[in-house]
């Protein structure tokens, strides 16, 4: 490789890395190509990139980036799984993509909180990756939201309720 085709990797991967919101290193030695190629489109579905890196290109770039803890990291053959608007998407494709393919390991990754980049290990990336959706959270908050006023509805038609059945077993006793 010459080295304007090295700048220009070093640049592309300084914007991945500047830009990105999270993303998961990833060690996929062993995977078929129609593996990747299905990861890959369950990725573009989610607005995520699987890019493959060049490891001493890809430690010059994160200099300065919110990526730079995962320097260490970038050894043997890895790519990097980012998204530029979920955060937490990237960690649940991974997540599941290991869980049903042996040569996906996640390697470590991060999350980018405040311009700050926080460094996961396998376990954080995981327990990423078990949250719920965001729709879900969503749902579920909607949900506790919604509780006393549907309790306070119920209370409210108890008191009618309890008087219509007080009347009711007083006239069936009449009878």
């Amino acid at each position: 490789m010459q080295r304007p085709e090295k700048e220009t990797l070093v640049k592309e991967f300084t914007e991945i890395f500047s830009s990105a919101v999270s993303g998961v290193l990833v060690d996929y030695k062993g995977s078929s190509v129609e593996e990747l190629t299905n990861l890959r489109k369950t990725l573009n579905e989610k607005n995520s990139k699987f890019r493959v890196v060049k490891n001493s290109l890809a430690k010059i770039a994160i200099a300065g980036t919110p990526f730079e803890s995962l320097g260490e990291h970038f050894t043997q053959t890895r790519a990097l799984v980012y998204s530029n608007e979920d955060p937490v998407g990237v960690a649940k494709i991974i997540t599941d993509e290991a869980k049903k393919n042996d040569n996906i390991k996640p390697i470590a990754g991060v999350l980018v909180t405040g311009g700050k980049g926080e460094l996961l290990d396998t376990n954080g990336i995981k327990d990423l990756g078990n949250l719920p959706s965001k729709e879900e959270l969503l749902v579920q908050l909607l949900f506790l939201m919604n509780a006393p006023a549907t309790n306070f509805v119920r209370v409210l038609n108890e008191v009618p309720a309890s008087f219509v059945r007080v009347l009711q077993a007083v006239a069936d006793s009449k009878e």
